[in-house]
């Protein structure tokens, strides 16, 4: 008795382990470590992933990736040298081998392997860091210095974005992140930890710093979550602050949540005033719903998904309008802007139906370990680790969270220290899988093989993407030659990545504007249909085909040479179409071939839908009102002319895209000596 009093008012709690009776130190208690391999690497990737502008750099994910590899592997040859795999036997685990292989499978479908192939290496990468943090956790000291390194990445994060807004002039805080929203869910799951801790740790649990660290935490990350100013973070924030409330007070907690609500609505703050600015301000502001109905749209066409990473590319045919726009097509939904949507999109009902299981599966788990006889502290711990997993859950509803690394680890870390805590808690309850792994050579070269192919596809992209950029920067200093040379380094790393191929056939166009060699466009035309082989989806190949093919012809000599060129031109326009539907250019072009082929009706047609589809997009109008004419439909001519007169007026003077340029800007010069 009076040794457990002892330790309570040293701040540093030890509680009897129900199975063996051993002592074991609290969540937050003397900050000593057992520095195993595991952990560092834990440690390591937690503390960085934030860190690389959100995880959209090619070369820090590939340190990570390797650095997880590294691990995995070690961890391999270990156990070859004790002849047996054990592995803790869990239902998540069965589920995450599930999707993994249905991911695998989906490759067989994918209209773009390369990019799905990615995405099944981010996968297994995911599920590396998952077994990593599952079987590395040794002992609470481990758990306890992983909680406080969240911790601590959550106070630096926090300062950093409230020093952005506050003293830098940034309209939104956001951190090393590159979107303001992720680094808004990441500071909401510092807040759930520490406000678990704060609220469920007894009056003797912890010291005055430990207190200060706690509170300082807290604050810091509430207040830049605020300045951040997400939306769909702020439903995520509700939602975790009900989760704690509920297990610490109760029912009586949804009192305190109203008058949050209710503060929030009418008291000023940042978040109540970006939701003004932009419903008034931002035309694609609240084209979510639509996004997610379009992303219906595909679930029930494809029922079975299309593959990894076609969500993307699928949205050349799936386009909706915004009406008030003056480019009403000109979006794409690249992004489902719910990741259990864009799930389903791309691994289909069955992805969904694992994912759902795998949530299942965690959430029964937490509740078992919640249920047992905890010190408050822990319990605190384990709530806060729960409700910061339910707040990237619901974030995920609303945006695309799982396509940032720092938030997908981040969610796979606090999972996994519950399960870890569960198993450590009760180690002789968890069952465990011994599959026999004895020393040969041969099984160890195949593994090695294995490891080795892995970090090919690792490295593959971040090599390719250097050259890339090389060819990049030569190319803004009009180093055009330098600029091809490291274009086609990219491809030769990464033959399957359509984005090098497609940057060298452009630069060949551009060699052919200079020179008319028409040996250039040659040339681009093969390369235009390697990135049609590469990726069925994309609609703009076909379209650059088109025009390739239109260049080949008008340097032809007339006959059946530039005849069949013009063709060629003719069926790339029609497969752009079938593609692209709702794009405005093809249609025009199509309509100007047939026009030019004799197939008047034809053109008419193809130029009626192009403006239709696009009211604002002159040049059909243009095309139609000159075509009408040759026709002898002088009124009809007339009517469209005086169209595109009053949408010229209309948006005179104003500040326009590039791509609004294209629509509006028209000559009429010709058209109305002609009409009058």
């Amino acid at each position: 008795m009076s040794g457990t009093l002892k330790a309570r008012q040293t701040g540093y709690p030890l509680r009897p382990s129900a199975e063996n009776g051993q002592l074991r130190d609290s969540l937050l208690g003397q900050p000593s470590l057992c520095l195993c391999g595991s952990y560092l690497v834990m440690s390591g990737v937690t503390a960085f992933v934030p860190l690389i502008e959100g995880g959209t750099t090619h070369v820090p994910v590939m340190i990570i990736r390797l650095i997880l590899m590294a691990a995995f592997t070690v961890w391999m040859l270990r156990r070859l040298q004790y002849g047996s795999l054990s592995i803790y036997a869990t239902k998540l685990s069965l589920l995450v081998g599930a999707f993994i292989g249905l991911a695998l499978l989906s490759l067989l479908w994918s209209s773009y392997i390369n990019v799905s192939l990615q995405w099944l290496v981010t996968l297994l990468t995911y599920a590396g860091f998952f077994f990593l943090v599952l079987h590395g956790t040794k002992s609470i000291r481990h758990v306890r210095a992983l909680v406080i390194l969240l911790l601590g990445m959550g106070l630096f994060e926090g300062g950093l974005g409230i020093v952005q807004y506050v003293w830098l002039g940034e309209v939104r805080a956001k951190g090393t992140f590159f979107n303001p929203n992720f680094f808004a869910t990441y500071e909401i799951v510092t807040f759930m930890l520490a406000l678990g801790l704060l609220l469920f740790m007894e009056r003797f649990d912890l010291g005055w710093r430990e207190k200060l660290f706690l509170g300082c935490a807290a604050t810091t990350a509430f207040f830049a979550f605020v300045v951040a100013q997400s939306r769909g973070a702020t439903l995520a924030f509700l939602v975790a602050v009900t989760f704690v409330g509920l297990c610490r007070f109760g029912k009586a907690s949804l009192i305190f949540l109203l008058v949050l609500v209710v503060g929030g609505i009418v008291l000023p703050n940042p978040i109540k005033q970006r939701v003004l600015e932009v419903s008034a301000h931002d035309p694609y502001a609240y084209t979510r719903v639509e996004i997610w109905v379009n992303s219906l749209h595909r679930i029930a066409d494809h029922p079975w998904g299309m593959g990894m990473g076609m969500y993307k590319y699928s949205s050349f045919e799936y386009r909706f309008p915004i009406e008030d726009s003056i480019v009403q097509y000109g979006k794409r939904a690249e992004s489902a802007h719910n990741e259990y949507l864009q799930m389903t999109v791309e691994l289909g009902l069955g992805g969904l139906a694992l994912f759902l299981f795998g949530i299942g599966a965690w959430g029964w788990e937490a509740k078992e370990v919640m249920d047992r006889e905890l010190p408050q502290l822990e319990r605190g711990g384990i709530v806060g680790l729960c409700a910061g997993v339910l707040a990237i859950l619901v974030h995920a509803v609303m945006d695309s969270v799982f396509h940032e690394p720092a938030l997908v680890l981040l969610l796979i870390l606090c999972g996994s220290l519950v399960l870890a805590l569960k198993r450590l808690d009760t180690p002789d309850r968890i069952p465990t899988w011994n599959l026999p792994f004895p020393y040969h050579p041969v099984r160890a070269a195949l593994a090695l093989l294995m490891v080795a192919s892995f970090a090919v596809l690792i490295i593959q992209p971040a090599a390719a993407w250097f050259a890339y950029e090389q060819g990049n920067n030569y190319s803004q200093k009009s180093q055009y030659a330098h600029a091809m040379e490291w274009y086609r380094r990219a491809t030769l790393i990464d033959p399957g990545t359509t984005a090098y191929r497609d940057a060298v056939a452009l630069m060949e166009v551009g060699r052919f504007r200079e020179s008319g060699d028409s040996d250039w466009l040659i040339q681009a035309v093969e390369d235009i249909k390697v990135c049609m082989a590469l990726n069925a989806l994309d609609g703009r190949f076909p379209s650059r085909l088109g025009a390739a093919y239109l260049l080949l012809a008008g340097r032809a000599v007339p006959g059946e040479k530039r005849d069949g060129l013009t063709d060629l031109a003719a069926v790339s326009y029609r497969d752009a179409i079938k593609l692209d539907p709702f794009s405005p250019f093809n249609y025009l072009e199509l309509g100007k071939i047939r026009w030019q082929q004799g197939y008047i009706e034809e053109a008419k047609a193809l130029l009626a839908q192009a403006a239709q589809n696009e009211p604002n997009f002159l040049p059909a109008k243009l095309a139609l009102a000159k075509l009408a004419m040759e026709m002898g439909q002088t009124d009809f001519a007339r009517s469209q002319y005086a169209m595109v007169r009053e949408i010229r007026e209309r948006y005179q003077g104003r500040t326009l895209t590039p791509l609004e340029k294209e629509y509006v800007h028209v000559d009429l010069a010709s058209l109305d000596r002609a009409t009058r």
